[in-house]
């Protein structure tokens, strides 16, 4: 669908296709790859790790991404009846120690008041920033840690009596980590999200040859629009 706008510009397309999509975000990722020369998504492949009880069951995990050398912790979860017990600890200084060995300097996190900053600052992460313009008075706070600062030794003990951190990229075992964040949603804040749904947006533009030249998508949370690309 197009948007009302001025005959000399070109159209604006609400709802695009999917290629039209993927044919922006494919333009915004050739100019990220040119001006870092090549090293924009580096290292590959993202770092997904799972938590499993004795019976293989998975009860928590960790979901990342990589952007120019630094990792994002994008997704951390562990089943509320083993909190406490040092399991998302050990879930992300393993998620560190592995990216450190692909070649990151640096670790990201981004959380909200009512989940877990002050465990991030435990685990040696640093308070950088923060944004509170959300409803309902929730801040979100952006952390950072530096990867030399980790001491890969006292991140590879075994003890047989814990439950087992592996590497698991599949879609089956990363919907189960996002179920188990999305369940804290809900219990938290979840007449704040009935108030505020969270909606997603995408738009393109077309010059006059119905060329796509650019776009935007991104998502709305507790009343606040993110740009994602």
């Amino acid at each position: 669908m197009k948007t009302k706008s001025d005959s000399s510009r070109f159209s604006v397309i609400a709802n695009p296709t999917e290629d039209e999509v993927k044919e922006f975000q494919k333009g915004l990722e050739a100019y990220n790859m040119k001006k870092t020369n090549g090293e924009f998504n580096s290292p590959q492949p993202w770092l997904n790790l799972v938590l499993k009880d004795h019976e293989g069951i998975i009860v928590g995990g960790i979901l990342t991404s990589t952007l120019y050398w630094s990792l994002y912790l994008e997704v951390l979860w562990v089943d509320e009846k083993y909190r406490g017990l040092g399991y998302g600890r050990d879930l992300v200084l393993e998620a560190q120690r592995l990216a450190k060995k692909n070649g990151c300097i640096t670790s990201h996190v981004y959380t909200f008041s009512w989940q877990a900053p002050d465990f991030y600052q435990v685990v040696g992460y640093k308070l950088i920033a923060t944004y509170e313009g959300y409803h309902g008075g929730i801040t979100e706070l952006i952390l950072m840690k530096r990867l030399d600062s980790i001491d890969d030794e006292s991140t590879q003990k075994v003890d047989s009596t814990r439950f087992t951190i592996s590497e698991d990229s599949t879609e089956e075992s990363q919907t189960i980590v996002r179920k188990g964040l999305g369940s804290n949603f809900e219990k938290y804040v979840s007449d704040l999200m009935k108030e505020y749904p969270q909606t997603g947006y995408k738009l393109v533009i077309k010059n006059d040859d119905g060329q796509v030249i650019g776009g935007v998508n991104g998502y709305t949370i507790f009343g606040t629009m993110n740009v994602e690309a």
